[in-house]
């Protein structure tokens, strides 16, 4: 009586254990402490994007947030990367893209850390 029990129990086992060894293909989890996509459509994102603007070498205007990470550390580190326009009457209007990182520290202070022309967005 036995035997015809594990006959049927076994190969549901089986099942269950091979079922179990299949995961879908997952996305990697994030790295602590380093950067992670952000939308584009978040406040804080556009907010900085803005002071980066602002704060830029040469006066431009946004134009558009193509991408967008950020890190939180002792406050936000922001790695944008931002179509820009010349903001000038006059100048070509041909945009360009921007790399652009900005801190905002814990009493919501921002400092523009780096700006850098760059070819695409990737």
């Amino acid at each position: 009586m036995i035997l015809p029990r594990l006959t049927l129990i076994l190969p549901a086992l089986l099942i269950a254990t091979a079922a179990n060894s299949q995961t879908p293909a997952q996305e990697p989890l994030p790295i602590v402490g380093g950067f992670q996509k952000a939308s584009i459509e978040d406040a804080e994102i556009r907010a900085a994007a803005d002071f980066a603007v602002s704060a830029a070498p040469k006066k431009v205007r946004l134009d558009k947030i193509i991408s967008a990470r950020q890190q939180i550390v002792a406050g936000v580190n922001y790695s944008l990367c931002l179509s820009v326009k010349p903001d000038r009457i006059g100048l070509p209007t041909g945009g360009k893209f921007v790399a652009a990182k900005v801190f905002r520290d814990l009493n919501r202070n921002y400092q523009l850390t780096s700006w850098q022309a760059v070819k695409t967005c990737n």
